[in-house]
Formats: C-alpha cells, structure tokens, sequence
C-alpha cells in the first residue's frame, strides 16, 4: 500500500506538481484517522506500506503512531520527507516505530542551488537534520536515501552532490526526473527526450559519473533513464499494489489518483481519473477485488507473460535476435497498456 498521510506541504518547490490540488484539498490535506481506521484492518494482507504521497508525511500528526500499528502487522515502512521538520525529537519517535527506510529530497548539493529549488526550506538546517538521524540509527538501520530530481539547475552537480551524501551517511542515492507534470507545473524541466540528443549524451555521461563515484564510497544509486522504453509494467506494478490518497480515494498510483493536463513526452495531453472507490464508504478489500481493480491487474498480467515469451522465445531459438529487436517484437505483442497508463512517463522508465 502506499498510504497518502498528507498531501499538505511546508515547502513550493518549483517542479512540485500537486500545488493546485494542495488548494483545494478538505482537511487540510492531512488524512483523517477514520481513513487511516479503514485502511488497518487489512495491514495483515500488505508486505509493505509506503507512508508517503503528493505532500509531506510528517505534517501528519499520527505518522509515528500508524507506523507502529503497520510494523506491530509486520509491514515493512517507509517515508519521503523534505526533513525540514526532522528534528531531533521527530527523530528518535521515528526511529523508535521501527521504520524500514527513510528517503530524503534533496536537489542540491549548495545552499544557494538547492533554496533555489526547495522554496522554503533551509539547507543548513536540513543538512543537520539528516546527519543527525544519520547518527542516532543503529548501524545502518533504517536504510537511508536521498531522492535527488535532476533539472538543468543541477545537473552538472551530481558529483558534488555524490559527496554530500557521503558525508551525510546515505546508503542510497535515486537520481530521477522531473517526470509528473500537471497543467503548468513542472514543464519544460525535464531532461529526458524522445531521440538521444547531444545534450541527453551529456547529461548521461554526468550520472555515470556520479554513480561511478557513489560506487567508490560505497553507496546504492538508481537512475530514471533520459529516453523513453516501454516497460510491460511500471515500478508502480497496479498487480500487487494500491494508492489510498489523503481525502479516502483508493487507485491504482498517485498518477492516476490525481486527473489532469499534463505533459507527455512534449505533447500535451489530459490524465484521466481512474478510481476504484473512497474509503471508508467502501471495505478496502471488495476495492481490491472490483472489475476495475481487476482489469489492472489482468492487463499488466497479460503484458508481462508477452514481454517474458518474447524473451524467452529469443534465447531457446539461439537467433541473432537482438535486445532492441526483442523489445521492439514483444511492444507489438503486449496488449495495450490501460487507460492512463499510455501517456504517463512511469511506464517508459523515465
């Protein structure tokens, strides 16, 4: 489950996507505790729970709390935080609920660069707030991570950025793009294209670098790749997973949770609302168990089992088939993906 606590912020960040939806949202944008009630009855059935959605999770004054009560079902948890409230009392009642991981935004390896990109927030503030966590935790327990959006203001950072983390503790560093946009906000920072570019070539060389260099001192890196490549499923994986929002809406992901104009791939195009019911008017099981849930699940499914035939296919045959050529084949075969699913960045790997 990945649980929506808030969709509340403390902090505009230029790129961030959900600034319009924030002002119109009913309490707040913090989640009641009646949803959270209707969500805890069936923790039992989750493997893990993702404390974090559009906003940010420590506004939520039951997160520790709720924490406890996944963990107490054995659920492993986690959340995003800006840390910008991640002070030492935040701190140790996060780390005493067993937390799994912590992920922490930062998109700048300066003060100037990243104040410029995190409205509101102060980076000395913040630096000390996490390697401060950094130090109570035993040994490297919760793993933490550092989620870094790459936009031209930073890009050529990523080095110094690399080291920052290495002097803050961070096991891991997720180096992603700009990739949810709606309406206005968040276009045209982007870095990735539909053709590789002489500039996408250079900003590729500038996370192999990094990454490289994370290598040496021993951390984790991910990386959202620059041109798009159809997945039979995203990281989201709608087979196994559930996005409760703030206000009780239950969907497949955040994406999809949150209609409207948004930007695919340069073309501008309009995200549908693909909602499977609200809680707690609904049980969260018959929401899991409804046709539309279903059809998700059956799709992604049917697009996996093409995509490993076409593979498999490829290697029992011995041919001179290559991966390109593969992935080109099982793209005709899969089914098409569901609706919403074709225009959003996540399923291209970007």
């Amino acid at each position: 489950m990945q649980v929506e606590t808030a969709l509340a912020c403390n902090l505009r960040c230029v790129m961030c996507p959900w600034k319009d939806y924030r002002q119109r949202a009913v309490h707040g944008g913090v989640m009641s505790p009646e949803i959270w009630e209707a969500v805890r009855p069936h923790l039992k059935k989750a493997q893990t729970v993702d404390f974090t959605g559009g906003g940010e999770p420590l506004l939520q004054p039951n997160l520790a709390h709720w924490i406890r009560e996944a963990k107490s079902e054995g659920c492993m948890a986690g959340i995003l935080t800006n840390a910008v409230l991640l002070n030492d009392r935040t701190a140790r009642d996060l780390l005493d609920t067993g937390l799994d991981w912590i992920c922490i935004s930062i998109d700048g390896s300066s003060k100037e660069e990243y104040e410029t990109i995190r409205v509101g927030a102060n980076f000395d503030q913040v630096r000390q707030n996490v390697e401060h966590f950094s130090k109570l935790r035993t040994g490297k327990f919760p793993k933490m991570m550092i989620n870094h959006v790459m936009m031209r203001a930073n890009v050529n950072q990523l080095e110094q950025m690399v080291r920052l983390c290495a002097d803050l503790g961070i096991d891991q560093i997720n180096f992603k793009q700009c990739e949810v946009i709606r309406d206005t906000h968040g276009k045209g920072l982007g870095l990735f294209g539909r053709t590789e570019t002489r500039e996408i070539k250079q900003f590729q060389r500038a996370v192999a670098a990094a990454r490289k260099l994370a290598q040496k001192f021993g951390m984790e890196t991910t990386a959202s790749s620059f041109l798009p490549e159809e997945r039979p499923v995203c990281e989201q994986d709608p087979r196994n997973s559930m996005f409760i929002r703030y206000d009780g809406l239950v969907a497949p992901c955040i994406n999809l949770a949150n209609s409207g104009p948004t930007v695919f791939l340069g073309q501008e195009v309009v995200l549908p609302d693909v909602h499977y019911g609200t809680l707690p008017e609904c049980d969260l099981q018959d929401l899991w168990q409804s046709e539309l849930c279903g059809f998700y699940r059956r799709t992604f499914e049917a697009r996996t089992r093409e995509y490993d035939n076409v593979f498999m296919e490829g290697l029992m045959a011995d041919s001179r088939r290559t991966p390109e050529r593969m992935l080109e084949m099982a793209i005709k075969r899969m089914p098409k993906p569901p609706k919403g699913c074709e225009i959003c960045h996540y399923l291209y790997g970007i």
